[in-house]
């Protein structure tokens, strides 16, 4: 009863505004919505892979079959993120870090790269095959740590920095300043893992372990640059538990302004793992500049063919993703439409958790919109929506939520005080000791180690925190 009570405010509500305005105490709303600009007559849907690993760090596979599997996969841009490598030209040989490639010998086996050539490169940039639907190639993209043994994973995009950078064991913040200095941007990788969450096993990890709420909200909060977090990569396991704890730092970050989007990765070492998730951004142009605004503004989705905890163990998406069509947003009304296809559930999220969940009979295009006054008790400071469908589950980034007169308390979010902050001292005390003693000797030893490769000099200031 209290479903068709919900479902007939909600009709009224999309048909009539000033009827659902006039019923609603609570209204009018001031709802963000980060798809705002979007054209969606105009601008396209770009598939992205921003998260995959060569041979040149600890992958399996060599940087021009990564590059011709992606394009035969239907991307239209492809970022290579080796660990400590700075992404080049796919026709250019990355400056790899030899200890970084024996580490993970096992993949690596320290194999000659193999670039593609000039003219492949020219091919696939311009849709040869593929209808004129050229691949943009974005370089610059790095994971910034060593492979081993720092648990701190993230994504450094659209600066020079990260070439040669180990990082320091559970310190995100040194290299997010870092990038931020240089001009660039980054996103959170997998914190599931590190955190401890993926090994857990309970749903229940971050509200019992909450500095790790308060570390990563620190973060976003001071670091604009800082874009987002990984909710869903690879096949979900070390993330099983990572849109949780994305929902707990929305929480503490909007009052201050913050909305960190939800990325999702492939994070691919080897053959057969490229397609299991990626980004969808919504662009008026496939250009570099284009791709930095999107993931700036959060005009995206995320895609991922493993849900875990929404789709079982057991499934994996096969086919195409859920396609938005269009999101509406009326703060008058208090309501969020969204139409899309290839879907058969969307539910809806808020600081308390799941608050909505609707199932559809058909995979065609159908619109299904939240009322805010509906579900006033349960709605906080935003709502998100993901879709579940055959192919996967698609991500859609959180709208922002305030009432009229309404004042979101900020939290005081602290500075988590961990074994990462005097490691990152010694860092710095090991920087200046580095570069005033004659260590430039250990380059020709590791040049030993991959005599393929003209190894630069490793900037060991990197260990600085």
């Amino acid at each position: 009863m209290k479903r068709k009570l919900v479902a007939l405010l909600l009709a009224l509500a999309l048909a009539l505004p000033c009827l659902a305005l006039s019923a609603s105490a609570a209204g009018p709303y001031t709802i963000g919505n980060p798809y705002e600009t979007v054209n969606w007559n105009t601008w396209n849907a770009y598939k992205a892979q921003l998260h995959v690993h060569t041979n040149g760090s600890d992958g399996g596979v060599p940087l021009d079959e990564v590059v011709e599997t992606h394009y035969d996969l239907g991307y239209d841009i492809l970022a290579i993120t080796d660990h400590m490598t700075l992404g080049a030209p796919w026709n250019e040989m990355p400056r790899t870090v030899p200890v970084a490639r024996l580490v993970k010998y096992s993949r690596t086996q320290m194999a000659v790269m193999t670039p593609l050539t000039d003219a492949r490169r020219q091919e696939i940039l311009t849709g040869v095959g593929r209808s004129g639907r050229g691949m943009l190639e974005i370089t610059r993209g790095v994971e910034l740590n060593g492979a081993v043994p720092a648990n701190s994973h993230l994504q450094g995009f659209f600066s020079d920095f990260g070439q040669g950078y180990i990082g320091l064991d559970m310190n995100w913040e040194a290299p997010v300043k870092r990038a931020h200095k240089a001009g660039g941007v980054t996103t959170l990788n997998h914190l599931g893992e590190p955190t401890g969450a993926e090994k857990s096993g309970d749903p229940l990890f971050y509200d019992k372990n909450p500095k790790w709420v308060n570390k990563f909200a620190y973060l976003f909060v001071n670091y604009p640059s800082c874009l987002g977090m990984d909710v869903n990569s690879g096949t979900n396991d070390g993330t099983k538990f990572d849109a949780i704890l994305y929902d707990r730092i929305l929480a503490k970050t909007i009052p201050h302004g913050r909305v960190p989007w939800a990325f999702t990765y492939s994070d691919a070492h080897s053959r057969g793992e490229f397609d299991r998730a990626f980004t969808i951004h919504m662009m008026p142009a496939k250009t570099e500049a284009a791709l930095r605004t999107s993931m700036e503004d959060g005009t995206f989705f995320g895609f991922a063919r493993h849900a875990r905890l929404d789709l079982g163990n057991d499934f994996r998406g096969e086919g195409d993703p859920p396609a938005v069509s269009n999101i509406a947003v009326n703060g008058a009304a208090g309501t969020i439409a969204i139409t899309a296809s290839n879907f058969n559930t969307i539910v809806w999220m808020s600081n308390s958790g799941e608050i909505a969940r609707e199932t559809v009979s058909s995979l065609n295009s159908y619109t299904q919109a939240l009322s805010i006054a509906a579900f006033e008790d349960e709605v906080g400071s935003y709502v998100r929506a993901y879709l579940l469908g055959p192919g996967g589950i698609l991500y859609i980034q959180p709208f922002t939520v305030l009432r009229a007169g309404q004042t979101l308390a900020k939290e005081n979010i602290p500075r988590v005080f961990d074994y990462s902050v005097p490691l990152g001292w010694l860092g710095g005390v090991f920087n200046v000791l580095f570069n005033y003693t004659p260590f430039w000797l250990l380059k020709w030893v590791m040049v030993l180690f991959d005599p393929y490769v003209d190894l630069p000099w490793i900037p060991w200031e990197s260990f600085v925190g």
